[in-house]
């Protein structure tokens, strides 16, 4: 929330200047102090999420990577004019415990081409696949390994 504030208060004062930097810190420090005062911000998960960030980054980077290998598969799929669609539902459990990593999860399932995120309940997911073809190692596919390890590192707690 800090990093987001401070990021509001230069783009509102139009210019970066070590003056309005020091003034935007000290401001937006006292304004993540109120929040989490007054309105019980948990700052925790914010540290978690710090501790976390080479890897979240790491891991849209992974996401942008197979999203052009997903668009591709796909096009390459539909423009095919000999192949039939099979389309399957696939169901996969997963020991990821809290709850935005699992969203995360489901999320960039959705997002990739030729896959839709059907329902999510207790780890179990359940994901319609354009083609049968696309369902080979769903459960151990890297999104979920990198989502575990970010999950194992922040304990569920994010």
């Amino acid at each position: 929330m800090f990093i987001l504030v401070f990021a509001v208060w230069i783009i509102f004062n139009g210019r970066f200047t070590v003056e309005t930097a020091v003034i935007g810190i000290i401001l937006s420090g006292l304004l993540v102090l109120f929040a989490c005062k007054i309105f019980s911000y948990p700052i925790k998960k914010e540290l978690l999420l710090l501790k976390i960030l080479p890897r979240l980054i790491g891991y849209f980077i992974y996401l942008f990577g197979q999203l052009i290998i997903a668009n591709l598969t796909v096009i390459k799929f539909t423009l095919s004019p000999k192949r039939k669609v099979k389309s399957v539902i696939v169901t996969f459990d997963t020991d990821i415990t809290s709850p935005f990593f699992s969203t995360l999860l489901a999320n960039s399932i959705t997002l990739t081409p030729g896959t839709l995120t059907v329902s999510m309940n207790n780890g179990t997911y359940k994901v319609h696949c354009l083609d049968e073809s696309f369902d080979v190692g769903i459960e151990a596919s890297g999104f979920v390994k990198r989502i575990k390890k970010m999950d194992a590192l922040t304990g569920g707690k994010l």
